[in-house]
C-alpha cells in the first residue's frame, strides 16, 4: 500500500519515508521536527491522505459471444456441417459454425401442415360459432315476440273477448226473452180477437194453435238459451280465461328455458373458441420457435475477431476438445462450444477485500500493467461497484472490473495485470504520525512543558492518521508517545 500527503501551503520540497513493508507515506508540506528532552516534536498540518491500492487481476473479453446451442423446439440431434479452426481471426458476418439442417427442416414442414389444419379448423368453428349466434339471435327473437303477444291477448281478453262474450250471451238472453214476450202477447191478442171473431173454428183453431206452438218453442229456445249461458259463465268463460293466462305463463318459461339454453350454448360454444385458438396459436408458436431454432443452426461472427474451442470462466480458459467438434460429430445441446472475442475489447476483473474495495469510487484512474508485458502502462477506469460480496475462504471478496479502452490486441483474455491507483481517503485533513497517537492520546508542547491531549481520530494509511478533535493546525506534538 502506497500512501502520499498532500498539505495545503507546501514550503518545501517532498520527503518521502519508507519501511520494510513497501508502504510509503508522501509528505509535501513542512514538518518541523526540534529536539527535546522528550524526543523531536512535529507541527500538526493540513494535507491529504492518499490510500494506493494495489492488486492483481485478468483479462476478460468485453461483450463476449458464447457459442452455444439452445433450442427451444427443436429435439433432435445437432451434427456439425461445417466450423472454422480454432483459433482462426474471421470477418464480421462469416459463419463460425453451421449444424446439418436435415431433420429440422422435416420438422418445420410436418409442422407447417398441423399448423395450417389448425387454422383451417379454427375458421370452421369461428364461422359455426357465428352462424350459431345468429340463429340464437332468431330463435330468441320469435319466442320474445311470442310472450309479448301472449301478454297481449291477456289484455285483449280481458278488455274485449272477454266482457263481449258475456255480453253476447246476455243479449242474446235478452233477445229470446223479448221473443217469448212477444209470443205471450200475440197469443193473448189472438185469443181475444178470435173470441168475438166471426171465424170458424177451425180456422180459429189453427191460428191459436200456430201462435201457441210458436210460444212453446220461444220458451224451449229461451231455457235452452238460458242453459247455454250458464255454462259458458260458469264454465266455458272460466276455462277460456285460465287458457289464456297458462298460454302467456308458458310461452314466458319457454322464453327464460330458451335464454338460459343459449346462456350456457355461448358459453360451451366460447370455451370451444377459446381451446381452438389457444391450440392454433400454440402451433404457431412452435412452429416460431423452430423456425427461429433454424436460424440458430448458423452462428455468424458479430464482427471482426477470434474464435477459440471452449469458453473463459474465473479468469482462465477451458478449451473443449477438438476431436468433439468436427464435421459430422453431434453435439450436446446447452454446452458452450466456441468463444468469439473481438481482440482490444477487454476489461480487467479484479477481487478486492473490503478495505481496498471501498477505498475505490466509480470512475476512479487506475494504471494496469500486463505481466507479460511489464513496460506497457494501460490506463483504466473502475467501474460501477456491484452491492453484494462473494464469499470466499479468505473472506468475503467484492468483484470490481476495469474497463481498458486502448487495450492491446496482443492482449488475450486470461493474462494476467497488475492494477494500481491512488485513492483519496481525505482532503484537507489534520494529519499526525501513527507514533504520536497512543490509546487515542498525544503528547503536546507546551510553554508550561508536555500536555497529554486527549484525540478523536479518522482515517488512517499506516503511517499518518487523521485528527478530527483535540488539535489544531500548528500544533506542536511530540512524534513519539509518552506515556
Amino acid at each position: 500500500m502506497i500512501v502520499a500527503l498532500l498539505p495545503l501551503l507546501p514550503s518545501k520540497p517532498a520527503h518521502t519515508t519508507g519501511d520494510a513493508s513497501g508502504v510509503a507515506t508522501t509528505q509535501r508540506s513542512e514538518a518541523t521536527t526540534q529536539p527535546s528532552e522528550r524526543g523531536p516534536t512535529i507541527s500538526v498540518h493540513r494535507g491529504t491522505l492518499t490510500t494506493a491500492v494495489d492488486a492483481q487481476g485478468y483479462f476478460e473479453p468485453v461483450d463476449p459471444l458464447d457459442v452455444r446451442l439452445r433450442p427451444k423446439a427443436y429435439a433432435g440431434e445437432l451434427s456439425i456441417a461445417s466450423l472454422v479452426a480454432n483459433g482462426s481471426a474471421v470477418k464480421k458476418g462469416v459463419a463460425i459454425l453451421r449444424l446439418d439442417t436435415t431433420t429440422i427442416d422435416k420438422q418445420i414442414a410436418a409442422l407447417e401442415g398441423e399448423d395450417a389444419a389448425s387454422h383451417a379448423s379454427l375458421t370452421r368453428a369461428e364461422a359455426d360459432a357465428k352462424l350459431a349466434e345468429e340463429k340464437d339471435a332468431l330463435a330468441l327473437r320469435m319466442q320474445s315476440d311470442a310472450a309479448k303477444r301472449a301478454q297481449e291477448e291477456i289484455k285483449w281478453f280481458e278488455n274485449v273477448d272477454g266482457p263481449n262474450e258475456l255480453g253476447s250471451v246476455d243479449l242474446e238472453m235478452k233477445y229470446i226473452r223479448s221473443i217469448v214476450e212477444d209470443q205471450e202477447d200475440e197469443l193473448n191478442e189472438l185469443k181475444k180477437m178470435y173470441k168475438d171473431d166471426d171465424l170458424t173454428n177451425d180456422t180459429k183453431d189453427i191460428v191459436v194453435k200456430r201462435a201457441v206452438r210458436r210460444l212453446e218453442m220461444a220458451r224451449q229456445e229461451l231455457k235452452m238459451q238460458g242453459e247455454q249461458t250458464e255454462k259458458l259463465k260458469t264454465f266455458i268463460y272460466p276455462a277460456q280465461k285460465q287458457r289464456v293466462y297458462d298460454t302467456a305463463k308458458q310461452v314466458d318459461e319457454q322464453l327464460q328455458s330458451l335464454k338460459s339454453a343459449q346462456a350456457q350454448t355461448k358459453v360451451l360454444r366460447e370455451t370451444g373458441l377459446k381451446a381452438a385458438r389457444a391450440a392454433t396459436d400454440a402451433t404457431d408458436q412452435r412452429l416460431a420457435d423452430l423456425k427461429a431454432d433454424r436460424e440458430k443452426f448458423t452462428v455468424g461472427a458479430p464482427a471482426d475477431g477470434i474464435v477459440l474451442y471452449g469458453q473463459f470462466a474465473g479468469g482462465g480458459f477451458n478449451p473443449v476438445d477438438p476431436r468433439m467438434l468436427r464435421v459430422g460429430e453431434h453435439v450436446p445441446p446447452q454446452q458452450i462450444l466456441m468463444t468469439f472475442y473481438s481482440p482490444g475489447k477487454l476489461r480487467l476483473h479484479l477481487d478486492l477485500p473490503e478495505q481496498k474495495f471501498f477505498a475505490i469510487h466509480p470512475g476512479l484512474t487506475a494504471t494496469l500493467t500486463p505481466s507479460v508485458f511489464p513496460d506497457q502502462k494501460l490506463e483504466g477506469k473502475c467501474d460501477a461497484c456491484p452491492a453484494g460480496p462473494v464469499n470466499m475462504q479468505q473472506g468475503p471478496l467484492y468483484p470490481l472490473t476495469v474497463s481498458c479502452p486502448d487495450a492491446d490486441p496482443k492482449l488475450v483474455p486470461g493474462m494476467r495485470a497488475n492494477f494500481h491507483a491512488d485513492a483519496p481517503e481525505a482532503e484537507n485533513a489534520l494529519l499526525v504520525p501513527n507514533s504520536a497517537i497512543a490509546d487515542s492520546y498525544v503528547w503536546l508542547k507546551t510553554d508550561d512543558g508536555p500536555e497529554k491531549r486527549h484525540v478523536v481520530v479518522g482515517k488512517s494509511e499506516g503511517k499518518q492518521t487523521e485528527i478530527k478533535q483535540g488539535l489544531n493546525e500548528g500544533d506542536e506534538i511530540f512524534v513519539e508517545t509518552h506515556k
